[in-house]
């Protein structure tokens, strides 16, 4: 059964919207003559569809034959959960697939050598390794056999030259701890942060990055000689080591941010089409792949960038980094934005219909509290109601 692609306007598409995209997966791995005149305008002009579509071929070349991939994509099309999930990084689904002998998986591990995974980007390792379930625990990959799964909210996780230590504190505040030892540790480490929960890490160097909810971050164990390099999908704060000979370069998905010892704030989900940089102290250098332009910020500054703008301007920066105190503070920001943050940083999922979506809201919410109680203090800030519905929140306008 063909999937509807329902008049899209795949002009503004992202790499990462392609890839979540239904009718794009299907036209990719089973074409018919329709999909392929649909798709020829995009051929010819967005950049975006085909490092897409080459992504998805190269992955999965010499890896499927004919006959797998008919097997795999039937059924993939016969799964609820397929269709729930909106064919999150389908690419990976399927190269698991065949590699384990069922459709789906919760880590696609291309089985990499530690050599290969030198010679690669840290971006492109990135891309390679992208869960394809989401989990509701804190996950540390330390290396393809190696993972540390945390149930708690918080955790606190510290490298140095011998090994990784992690810990966390559980309701009745008793400490879990685990270490590793080097030699269990691969070249490249990931950590994914679910919604809902929080991480401190110390790298390697001693930069310090507090981790927020539904993050993921990939960064080596050891920083080479010459570079310091992370890649972040989410939101981060960071605190950066100086060292004069070893440049630091924050990757995304679209950007970059170089800087040799300074303390800023990066927001770039995959999902949200603004990206942005809040410099606290120090310099950075940014970049991204849409543009050959290069934006350098001072202090108090914000890097905003949407698929079609670029503005920087001065801001208050507590108001952006407060997330690390518990602290939201809003400043005429949108209703639906706060409630995605909210999302977010409680692990619950928020409806709000259009009417309350737009409405702007100024105030300080205390993220220690209970999330009724955080929506409890918009409704006097805002005029809402809220219900809450097998753990579902819906928020609307109250005229």
């Amino acid at each position: 059964m063909e999937i509807d692609k329902q008049n899209k306007d795949y002009k503004d598409f992202t790499f990462e919207d392609f890839l979540q995209d239904d009718f794009f997966i299907q036209s990719v791995l089973n074409p018919t003559e329709e999909s392929a005149r649909f798709w020829e305008k995009y051929r010819k002009e967005n950049k975006e569809y085909n490092k897409a579509v080459r992504c998805i071929q190269d992955l999965n070349k010499d890896l499927l034959d004919t006959e797998d991939m008919h097997t795999i994509w039937n059924h993939i099309q016969a799964s609820n959960q397929y269709r729930r999930t909106k064919l999150k990084r389908l690419y990976l689904v399927i190269s698991s697939a065949v590699a384990a002998g069922i459709a789906l998986l919760f880590y696609f591990n291309f089985q990499l050598t530690e050599k290969n995974d030198n010679e690669k980007g840290i971006r492109e390792f990135a891309y390679n390794h992208i869960p394809v379930v989401e989990t509701t625990e804190t996950q540390l990959f330390v290396s393809d056999n190696k993972i540390v799964s945390l149930k708690e909210t918080e955790s606190v996780i510290q490298y140095d030259s011998a090994s990784v230590r992690v810990s966390s504190k559980t309701a009745s505040q008793e400490t879990v701890q685990h270490e590793i030892s080097k030699n269990e540790i691969a070249d490249f480490n990931q950590l994914i942060i679910p919604k809902g929960k929080r991480s401190f890490l110390t790298l390697s160097d001693g930069t310090q990055i507090w981790v927020n909810s539904g993050t993921r971050l990939v960064y080596p164990s050891l920083f080479a000689d010459d570079k310091r390099e992370i890649f972040v999908d989410g939101e981060i704060y960071i605190d950066v080591q100086p060292d004069h000979d070893r440049p630091f370069i924050v990757q995304t998905g679209d950007m970059n941010v170089r800087v040799l010892g300074t303390r800023f704030n990066v927001q770039a989900y995959h999902a949200d089409r603004q990206k942005r940089v809040i410099l606290q102290s120090g310099s950075v250098k940014i970049s991204s792949d849409s543009s050959k332009e290069e934006f350098i910020l001072k202090p108090a500054e914000m890097y905003e960038a949407t698929k079609s703008n670029v503005t920087i301007k001065p801001v208050t920066v507590y108001n952006y980094i407060s997330w690390i105190d518990g602290i939201y503070i809003c400043d005429s920001e949108r209703l639906d934005f706060i409630l995605t943050r909210l999302s977010r940083y409680y692990g619950k999922e928020i409806i709000v219909d259009k009417q309350a979506a737009g409405l702007r809201c100024k105030g300080k919410l205390d993220l220690k509290e209970s999330l009724n109680d955080v929506l409890n203090i918009l409704q006097y800030i805002v005029p809402i109601d809220y219900t809450r519905e097998n753990d579902i929140y819906s928020v609307t306008f109250k005229p």
